[in-house]
Formats: structure tokens, C-alpha cells, sequence
């Protein structure tokens, strides 16, 4: 199993970043770029994954800003009087914020892949930067539609998240319940799967308020639609039939926006990459970024 080191801090100037760049076992191929959903951290990408893909390509694993333990952009407590500033911002200066990173690393062109709000900030990136990407996978992710239409229940959990009693401290078993929300008719995680998820992610890094501006951020940035028609890269749209968060819909309007993109479909499959779920998604995903190497 590919082991990740401890991350580095970035300082860019505008945003602190933190990233891991694992060197490919067998040099060879393009790096191959993560980049995570809402509130998730860099370290959360299936280990699968890593070890696939890190066979021939340096992989680039990163903390969006205000999650993990990349900068803040507000009071990490409410009143707090040395906090710093609220400061808003949308998804087009967190795919500044991944550009800005890959100009410090000189990675010049990269295989690009997102889940859920990562596959937002990643059709950006290809749209407005299309040399610089060699491929693009977005993983449960919408087709550029600027609002999130998640079902009630899992939008009802998402704002309990931010409850007043949780800024202190998390709620172990109460995310639980909330992710288990996030599952699908097959595919599903254990409870034990979920609670080791977020345990360790809470861990690591706990930022209630960031997840809150981080949403904040999808619901501000403009509708994408018309942009993804500037996608030049091969694009492949992973996505489960029965997502509560971005319904397949979605990622079909994506596919017939985006010139020669494609659809993998995974019946059953809710809206998170589930220990179940991994080989189906990994699968598709290698081929996709293989054969464009290949072909590009």
C-alpha cells in the first residue's frame, strides 16, 4: 500500500496550501492531480487508487483551502477576537488556488481528477487552462449547473453540520447518520467504514465554519454550463444511479456538453466512493487516464 508522507505547506502568497506529491514507482507518465469534495482532505482518496495509478505517475494529493490544513478564511471560532476576517470567495479561486500549486511544483500538464465539488473546481481548471490538462475525470460530480440539489434530507444534514453546538467539537455518531445518507441502494459503507472515515478525518483537521464557506462557495459561483463546452481533454463522468447529492441527470449533461465525453455508470452506487464501491470506480478511471496518455 502506497504510503502518504506528511503533507508540505505551500505558501502562495494569496492562500497556504497543503499537499503530498508521491513520486511514481516506475517513472513514466503524467502526474495525476486529486482533488477532494466538500470538506474532505486530501488524505481521504482511497489507497487503491494511489497504488494503482502511482504505479507510473507521480500523484499530487492537496487540502482545499479551508479544509484540511491549508489556510483558513474566517473565525475557526464564532467571536473569536484574533480570527481572522470572513473572506469570500467561489470555485473559480480554488481552481486558482490548484494552478497556483502546480506553478510551484513545475508540473507544466497533469491528468486531472475531482470528486463532487473537486469535479467542479477541476472542469474549471480544464475549461480555462486546456494545455496544462491532459485528461479530466470527475467522479459523482454535476454537469455545470451553479445550484446543489441535493435531496432535502441529505441538504437538512449538511446545514446541521454547521449547528452551533458542533464548532467546538464534532459529533462522531451524528456523522454517521448524515454520511449514511450519502449511500445508495448498493455499494453501501458499513457503519464501521463510516465512522473510521470520519474519525480520522476529524482528526487530522476539524473546520466546521470552512465547510460552511466551502459551500458557500459552490452555491455563489456562476452557472458552468456554456464553460464546458471549452473542455478540450478527454473527459470521463463516473457516477452512481442512485446519488442523493448529484442525481445521474446531471453528469449526463455534463457528457453531452463536454465535446467526446464519456459516462461510466455504477448501478446502485450512492454519492461516495465506498470500500465497495473502489474497484468499480478505479477500474475506469486508470483506463481513462492510460489510454489518454496513450493517445495524447
Amino acid at each position: 500500500m502506497t504510503a502518504i508522507p506528511a503533507f508540505s505547506v505551500a505558501d502562495l502568497g494569496h492562500v497556504a496550501i497543503a499537499h503530498a506529491l508521491l513520486p511514481a514507482t516506475q517513472p513514466g507518465g503524467l502526474p495525476v492531480v486529486f482533488v477532494h469534495g466538500l470538506s474532505m482532505q486530501g488524505p481521504e482518496w482511497p489507497a487503491a487508487f494511489l497504488d494503482e495509478l502511482g504505479a507510473d505517475h507521480p500523484i499530487l494529493l492537496l487540502d482545499n483551502r479551508d479544509a484540511g490544513l491549508s489556510s483558513p478564511f474566517g473565525p475557526v471560532v464564532l467571536g473569536e477576537p484574533d480570527a481572522p476576517p470572513p473572506q469570500a470567495y467561489d470555485l473559480f479561486d480554488m481552481a486558482r488556488d490548484v494552478m497556483a500549486l502546480l506553478d510551484r511544483l513545475g508540473l507544466d500538464r497533469v491528468h486531472l481528477v475531482g470528486y463532487s465539488m473537486g469535479g467542479r473546481i477541476t472542469q474549471i481548471i480544464a475549461a480555462t487552462e486546456p494545455a496544462r490538462v491532459a485528461s479530466l475525470t470527475c467522479l459523482s460530480s454535476t454537469g455545470g449547473r451553479r445550484q446543489v440539489e441535493a435531496k432535502a434530507d441529505v441538504r437538512d444534514a449538511l446545514g446541521a453540520a454547521r449547528a452551533e453546538r458542533l464548532l467546538h467539537a464534532p459529533d462522531i455518531e451524528l456523522f454517521v447518520a448524515q454520511s449514511r445518507l450519502l449511500d445508495g441502494t448498493a455499494l453501501q459503507a458499513s457503519d464501521d467504514e463510516h465512522r473510521r472515515r470520519i474519525t480520522q478525518a476529524v482528526t487530522r483537521s476539524y473546520r466546521p465554519l470552512g465547510t460552511g464557506r466551502q459551500m458557500a462557495a459552490i452555491e455563489s459561483t456562476m452557472d458552468r454550463r456554456e464553460l464546458l463546452g471549452r473542455i478540450t481533454c478527454p473527459t470521463l463522468f463516473i457516477h452512481g444511479t442512485a446519488d442523493p447529492v448529484v442525481a445521474l441527470d446531471r453528469a449526463r449533461e455534463g457528457v453531452e456538453r463536454i465535446p467526446n465525453a464519456r459516462l461510466h455508470v455504477i448501478e446502485g452506487l450512492g454519492h461516495l466512493i465506498t470500500e465497495a464501491a473502489t474497484p468499480l470506480f478505479l477500474a475506469p478511471l486508470a483506463a481513462h487516464i492510460r489510454t489518454a496518455e496513450a493517445t495524447g
